[in-house]
């Protein structure tokens, strides 16, 4: 006899699976689908104790996979005592000054003081700040302002001693210390510097609030939808910290981890306490920086104008740069790629993607292809001949695609201009080619908000309204596909997760509508209202 379900869902339910793309219901046993169809179809299956749950007019999907985000990073970087001074929050550079200065007239001498947010593409009037600055701003008290993509911190003499960087303090191997003409401190810390000395700083704040904040970050993840995100390029101390909650009780969403490449130590970290719900999966390496700071590599110029000279600090005609030589990240693959592991690659600028392809093709003619496919993150500049290559070479590409909307505008008007930007993150030359992507949020950069991403790829459209590389859109179903299947695909994952069949994991999510069925500009509206993972509701909002 055939054991009764744990629970039926009946209504609209979206499979993500060609075969049978809609059904009616869905039934759950031991955290896994068991059968899908019509409700007579799974009616055997119903028993005094299953729970039925009726969608009525809400939509039941996969769950949202996140391919590429920090959820340790974003709980460190929200909530007090550190300072929002994002540009969606603070307008201006002068008003996010005056905030920082009003919080060290009223802090304690000594106290430390960290803010996150500066923007030189949104802050009206930026200017890049130097130490003099920094020193003026918080005379008293330690100081840290991060840049809101994270690729840059500026720290004042105070935060200096605080941290025991002086003039003499060697570069941080894949960043760099900021110095002035004589070789002294300026105050700005870049890349891999920035990374770890933001995570000093918010070391200083207790592993109480670490562990209360990635809790918290979790169910931001769980509340839009998410079911399973990567955690990419781990800070030092987040496996420690998911362990922790792990032991606690039920995890609001699977996690998929990275570790950080580096010259040295273990290949990769093993992890035999996860099970289902938290796994070791690969390697993450920087290649490159951020565009809105300068340090994505590009084969043509930034474009000077008084954003790009005074706000960001770059030299006339700046090309930006690697964090290694071309060789060097060779090298570092190569570690990892002779172990057969799953390696993924922060890349920005088109020559950062060159040298990129130029080392996996090289593994690749060494040691074959790895099980899961090397992977290329964020692609911002992006050409169609690279996407061309790494379709040839087995290369997926995983795009920070909400650039387009949060900062499209300056994108095309200020760092690149109209031909450029209205090709940057190309995730419709992609689709053409016929490459399985996924998207992502990148959090804690942005919200973790898979509908804005899914909306995003439809519209191409930014902030402002205005349309950046119409030739770029996708349709609902490409866009669907990057954010449940084709993301789960990525982390190897597509026989447990990604969409609804029997036995995959049951993780879902129930939206407010189909998003087949609603106009584009409006997807991002569209309300999460359940969460499901493993048959667990994590996330409930049936208004």
């Amino acid at each position: 006899m055939t054991s009764p379900a744990d629970t039926l869902f009946l209504g609209h339910i979206v499979t993500m699976e060609p075969a049978r793309p809609t059904v009616q219901a869905l039934a759950v046993r031991d955290g896994r689908i068991v059968a899908l169809g019509s409700e007579a179809e799974l009616a055997p299956l119903v028993g005094a104790a299953t729970r039925r749950v009726d969608l009525g007019s809400r939509t039941l999907l996969p769950g949202f996979v996140e391919a590429h985000a920090h959820p340790y990073s974003f709980g460190r970087v929200f909530g007090d005592p550190l300072v929002n001074i994002r540009a969606s929050h603070i307008p201006s550079f002068d008003a996010a000054v005056a905030t920082i200065r009003r919080r060290a007239t009223k802090a304690a001498a000594g106290e430390v003081l960290a803010f996150v947010g500066l923007d030189a593409l949104r802050h009206v009037g930026m200017r890049e700040p130097t130490l003099a600055d920094l020193d003026d701003w918080a005379p008293n008290n330690p100081l840290a302002v991060y840049t809101f993509n994270f690729h840059a911190l500026f720290v004042n003499s105070l935060m200096l001693a605080r941290l025991g960087i002086d003039d003499d303090t060697p570069d941080f191997p894949g960043g760099r210390y900021g110095r002035d003409a004589q070789g002294r401190l300026s105050g700005k810390l870049i890349e891999f510097a920035a990374f770890q000395g933001f995570e000093r700083v918010c070391g200083l704040f207790g592993s109480d609030r670490a562990g209360a904040q990635l809790a918290e970050s979790m169910q931001m993840f769980a509340r839009h939808g998410i079911t399973t995100s990567s955690d990419i390029g781990m800070h030092e101390g987040a496996t420690a910290g998911y362990r922790r909650l792990f032991e606690q009780g039920p995890l609001p969403l699977r996690l998929r981890l990275f570790a950080r490449a580096a010259f040295d130590g273990p290949t990769m970290p093993t992890l035999d306490w996860g099970g289902d719900m938290v796994r070791m999966v690969g390697i993450k390496a920087w290649a490159d920086g951020s565009p809105f700071v300068g340090t994505a590599w590009l084969s043509r110029p930034y474009l000077n104008n008084e954003v790009t000279l005074k706000g960001i600090g770059l030299a006339p005609d700046d090309t930006g740069h690697m964090n290694f030589e071309p060789a060097r990240l060779t090298e570092l693959i190569d570690r990892y790629a002779r172990q057969g592991l799953h390696v993924a690659t922060h890349v920005q600028g088109d020559r950062t993607i060159d040298a990129t392809l130029d080392a996996y093709e090289a593994c690749i003619a060494k040691y074959g292809h790895p099980a899961l496919p090397y992977r290329l993150e964020h692609c911002g500049a992006m050409r169609d001949d690279q996407i061309e290559r790494a379709m040839a070479l087995g290369v997926v590409c995983s795009f920070f695609l909400v650039h387009v909307y949060h900062w499209g505008d300056p994108i095309r008007d200020v760092l690149l201009g109209a031909e450029r930007g209205g090709n940057y993150m190309p995730i419709g030359s992609a689709a053409r080619a016929g490459m399985r992507v996924s998207y992502h949020s990148d959090a804690p950069m942005t919200e973790p908000d898979p509908l804005r991403s899914i909306q995003t790829a439809v519209t191409r459209g930014t902030a402002s309204g205005a349309v950046l590389g119409e030739h770029q859109r996708v349709s609902i179903d490409a866009a669907l596909r990057a954010m449940t299947i084709d993301a789960a695909w990525q982390l190897g994952m597509e026989r447990e997760a990604g969409s609804l069949a029997a036995g995959k994991f049951a993780d879902f999510v129930i939206l407010g509508d189909d998003p087949r069925r609603v106009a584009p500009q409006d997807l991002a509206a569209i309300p999460v209202r359940g969460t499901w993972v493993g048959g667990r509701e994590v996330w409930s909002d049936f208004a």
